[in-house]
């Protein structure tokens, strides 16, 4: 069994995985100043307890926590994790201009989504940042958008706009808003799906051919029926980690 964590700004999310399958996984809400035991009195009850856990690996955006989940899972498997960076090997060439910038999260689902679907390829994740990323026709990944995401418009909305509430995140039955609540929830998920939509479209312009699309991230679920055209994949990056975890440790 091998456990992959992914923690981003919104939620940590985890799977558990036998061999290359993907047995479970579950998501809880990233708390940055929650301490190292309410974390792993967290992970204690969620987790099958006396599994045989023969590795774990992390991806972190989130720096202040990272040490806590690899001090976390060592304590509850005896293994000590590994933590996706530029020492580990991926088989993905990374060709932007500052490669370190490069997202951990973005790089173990570069990783599955050239392994699932073959390149070039563009996917969109939708997560506390709406992001899209490129792997080109010879399979190296070659740059990003970053944007906002539906969260973080919305909130926002609600703190810059007098008149405007923090709304749930969901996509209402019309385009065009009978009232407020409807209005917002329109031009944020809407909004987003659309904007996913025409980027892709230009990137396909800008590199002179078509790319495979594929849909991902803890948000992606509110615009896929928006855009069909995308092959949506929820734990892509779970699969992702679980792959690049095989690749350092049994070396295929």
């Amino acid at each position: 069994m091998v456990i992959c964590i992914d923690c981003g700004n919104t939620s940590i999310k985890v799977g558990i995985y036998d061999g290359l399958n993907l047995q479970s996984s579950f998501a809880i809400k990233t708390i940055k100043d929650k301490t190292p035991d309410e974390y792993l009195a967290t992970f204690q009850s969620l987790l099958p307890k006396d599994a045989l856990v023969e590795g774990v690996i992390i991806s972190s955006v989130v720096p202040i926590l990272t040490h806590v989940l690899e001090d976390t899972f060592f304590k509850l498997y005896n293994v000590k994790p590994m933590v996706l960076n530029k020492t580990l090997k991926t088989k993905i060439p990374l060709r932007t201009d500052n490669p370190s910038e490069f997202g951990s999260d973005m790089l173990a689902g570069a990783v599955a989504a050239k392994e699932k679907y073959g390149y070039p390829i563009v996917v969109a994740d939708l997560g506390t940042a709406t992001k899209l990323y490129v792997i080109d026709k010879n399979g190296a990944i070659i740059g990003c958008v970053i944007s906002c995401g539906m969260e973080a418009e919305i909130k926002s909305l609600a703190q810059n706009a007098s008149q405007l509430m923090e709304v749930p995140i969901d996509a209402p039955a019309k385009i065009i808003g009978k009232n407020t609540k409807d209005s917002v929830q329109s031009g944020i998920v809407f909004g987003q799906a659309y904007m996913i939509s025409e980027f892709a479209r230009r990137m396909e312009n800008e590199l002179g051919y078509k790319l495979t699309r594929v849909l991902t991230g803890g948000f992606a679920k509110y615009v896929k029926k928006e855009i069909v055209c995308f092959n949506y994949d929820p734990n892509l990056t779970l699969d992702g980690l679980n792959h690049i975890y095989h690749i350092n440790k049994e070396g295929f």
